[in-house]
């Protein structure tokens, strides 16, 4: 069982956010868009403000008690209602988190011999608050340690701060494996890619962030997406966020192949790649294409866009992965596509649609919503609205994906 004492003490608070960053909500389009393009998935939603209470701790002048949730994965259907699949407070369904989910993914089908799978990253459960990446099966609930990235015996380096998950699933040069994000840990603390044995959760490094015989460095990898085979030649490669690096250290996206060399795609700051300037990336996503629809590479910026006040309120770019260039495909502060102002997670959808959630604010209040938005247009409508307390529970989502 991974230890949940004094972990705000010992691994920090997170940071606060900038001025123009509000909180939350999750968006939709049409109702008719909505139900085509979620009736055939399950919406998987991994969620750290729900589940059971594993301590608390005070803050501010009153000591007001504040309480560490395990966190849970929850399941979304095409009418927005949420279901609780697993909560990873509960030792009960197997081993619990440290209230410090920090990413989901989906893997291929029975890759860990368990049918369909759930990847959930914990960025301080393991041994000495490591890491851990925890297996969640989708159906029952029940939950198993697929690698300890506190255990030297998986491998080294240990674990640092692991914050972005992908599973491949064997298709040429990358083979069956899964692949975790670290951005406080390889040389000099540029950050780690590293390949696990989904059977033995033994642990390899295929990219060190730090080592500039692999490529260009990195400061801050937090997001790593799958691109198909044919998106960059005849083998898949791995697109990794960093974003503390590049123009103005607003970010970079690099293309990482399976021998572990880097190149850089995309220089979020510079205005050769794009019309509007990077602020503040948060994630990558990479539509792998189908349905008459080609392969896309998606970047989600909550400090990008404007409204009519000139303030910040997020956006949506496509990324060309012929030269890195970007296109906006939907500016939060356009209120006549939807709302918005704070987007933070992002996954794509069978159709190439994309599903984001918002950290929206509205009167001074958190109003977290899950949004559709159509990769077209840029329309958003709410898929799931987390103040609407009767579709279910919803807390502080941090990672999303679809299982087919």
């Amino acid at each position: 069982m991974f230890s949940t004492n004094d972990i705000t003490a010992l691994k920090g608070v997170t940071a606060m956010k900038k001025p123009w960053q509000r909180a939350g909500r999750i968006f939709s389009i049409s109702a008719t868009l909505l139900l085509s393009t979620l009736s055939h998935a399950q919406t998987i939603v991994l969620d750290k403000g729900v589940g059971t209470v594993l301590s608390t701790y005070p803050i501010g002048q009153f000591s007001i008690p504040v309480s560490i949730f395990g966190g849970a994965s929850l399941s979304v259907d095409s009418s927005g209602n949420r279901t609780m699949v697993s909560d990873l407070g509960n030792s009960a369904l197997g081993p619990i988190s440290s209230g410090n989910l920090s990413a989901v993914s989906k893997i291929p089908s029975d890759m860990l011999g368990m049918g369909r799978t759930i990847l959930a990253l914990d960025s301080f459960a393991g041994t000495n608050q490591s890491g851990a990446l925890i297996a969640i099966n989708p159906t029952s609930g029940q939950r198993s340690l697929v690698s300890d990235f506190g255990n030297p015996n998986q491998g080294l380096p240990l674990g640092g701060t692991p914050r972005g998950v992908v599973a491949s699933p064997g298709v040429l040069g990358f083979g069956t494996a899964i692949y975790i994000i670290d951005n406080n840990t390889g040389t000099n603390g540029h950050g780690l890619l590293t390949k696990i044995d989904p059977h033995t959760g033994n642990r390899t490094v295929l990219s060190d962030f730090g080592d500039n015989a692999q490529g260009p460095l990195g400061s801050s990898p937090t997001s790593i997406a799958l691109a198909p085979a044919g998106m960059f030649g005849l083998e898949p490669k791995l697109l990794v966020l960093d974003t503390a690096i590049g123009t103005y250290q607003v970010g970079v996206l690099f293309v990482v192949d399976s021998r572990g060399n880097r190149t850089t795609l995309s220089d979020l700051g510079s205005p050769d790649q794009g019309q509007t300037l990077g602020v503040s990336p948060q994630k990558v996503a990479v539509f792998p294409g189908g349905m008459g629809e080609s392969a896309a590479i998606y970047v989600i910026d909550s400090g990008a866009g404007s409204d009519v006040n000139n303030n910040a309120m997020g956006a949506l770019f496509r990324i060309d992965p012929n030269n890195g260039n970007r296109t906006l495909v939907s500016d939060f502060g356009d209120l006549t596509k939807g709302v918005g102002d704070d987007l933070s997670e992002i996954t794509t959808t069978a159709s190439g649609d994309l599903l984001v959630y918002d950290d929206l604010i509205e009167g001074g209040t958190m109003r977290p919503k899950l949004l559709l938005i159509d990769h077209v247009t840029g329309q958003r409508t709410i898929a799931s609205d987390c103040r609407n307390t009767a579709l279910g529970p919803c807390g502080r989502p941090i990672g999303l994906t679809q299982l087919p």
